[in-house]
């Protein structure tokens, strides 16, 4: 069948064939396989079933139909923002359940620890699909692993609405408070705060994984990654008070 590259794809280069996805496999593929049938057999929403291997060795998941908002184009709506934060927050009690034992990761060979669970790790814009402002598919789930809830709320902010944050940091501000009361956890002072740790945390993971030849890894090197984050939040830590100010904190 024909196969037809999808948007995006800088770390894995997935393509469409028919109504499935092909994606390259790695050492951290059986993980999470395990994790997506885990989330579909507990009746988890929005996620991409595994079907299995095909005969290049790449891993077989079902297409998710829906409308990918074009980052850097577009921004999210509070609606968006809003159905993909209550959906986390779902996601997050499921995989509370998801059996304790140390798997290897993409980035990991571990078990959570007190406090984590494991996370989709990039629950950006890039990998949400939407039907008007609803959540309707999450894919791209290669970078999970272990990690604390709000580090997912951390990356959706970063990349809306901090991602226009030069702009306007009123509506950066905005936006995060509704992540933060749809999610109905940490605030949104404390989600500001968390981009900073989590991002480092990727840029060094991303810098890692391209010394020790990770493909996909490299790939992100091809569009200037970590680069392009690392003076991203040398540009956050800049106008940092002032959306600090809109969130009105002291």
């Amino acid at each position: 069948m024909t196969e037809i590259p999808l948007p995006g794809g800088n770390v894995g280069g997935a393509v469409r064939v028919g109504d499935t996805v092909r994606r390259p496999t790695g050492p951290w593929t059986p993980a999470v396989h395990e994790l997506l049938t885990f989330l579909t057999d507990a009746g988890l929403p929005h996620v991409p079933r595994v079907l299995g291997i095909d005969e290049q060795g790449r891993e077989v998941l079902t297409y998710l139909h829906g409308d990918v908002v074009p980052i850097g184009r577009r921004a999210l709506t509070d609606g968006q923002l809003a159905s993909a934060a209550r959906w986390l927050a779902t996601f997050h009690e499921v995989v509370a359940g998801f059996p304790c034992r140390v798997r290897r990761w993409r980035f990991v060979e571990a078990d959570v620890t007190d406090g984590e669970i494991v996370c989709h790790q990039d629950f950006a814009m890039y990998n949400l699909a939407f039907e008007g402002d609803e959540l309707a598919g999450v894919f791209d789930w290669d970078v999970a692993g272990p990690g604390l809830p709000i580090d997912d709320l951390a990356i959706l902010a970063w990349n809306s609405p901090l991602l226009d944050l030069g702009t306007d940091p009123a509506a950066a501000a905005h936006g995060l408070r509704v992540v933060a009361d749809a999610y109905g956890g940490p605030g949104a002072d404390d989600i500001l705060d968390r981009v900073f740790v989590r991002m480092t945390l990727a840029a060094r993971r991303i810098r890692g994984g391209q010394a020790a030849g990770d493909p996909g890894m490299l790939r992100l090197g091809e569009i200037g990654e970590p680069a392009s984050t690392e003076r991203r939040l040398a540009e956050l830590e800049a106008r940092r008070p002032q959306v600090e100010h809109a969130l009105g904190r002291p």
